[in-house]
C-alpha cells in the first residue's frame, strides 16, 4: 500500500481523517493498537499538541480505502 492521507472536515475543530498512524498520532489516540500497519479512519478533534485522536476503524485493503475515501467525499 502507497501512505496517503485523506481527510474531511466534519466542522470547525474536528476532521474525519484516512490514513497510516504515525507514533504521534498513536500517542494521540491514547488506544492500543496491535498491528499499527495498513490505514486507518479516525477522527481528529483540534490541532497541534493538544490535538486529541479517536480511532474508529483498521483499514486493510487498497479497495477498502478507495471506498471510504469516496464514500466520504475525502481530498
Amino acid at each position: 500500500m502507497d501512505e496517503f492521507y485523506y481527510s474531511v472536515n466534519i466542522d470547525a475543530d474536528r476532521k474525519l481523517c484516512l490514513a497510516p498512524l504515525t507514533e504521534r498520532r498513536l500517542a494521540m489516540a491514547g488506544q492500543e493498537i496491535i498491528d499499527a500497519t495498513g490505514y486507518f479512519l479516525y477522527e481528529q478533534h483540534g490541532e497541534g499538541e493538544f490535538a486529541r485522536v479517536e480511532i474508529l476503524a483498521h483499514v486493510m485493503t487498497d479497495e477498502a480505502v478507495g471506498r471510504l475515501r469516496s464514500q466520504f467525499n475525502m481530498a
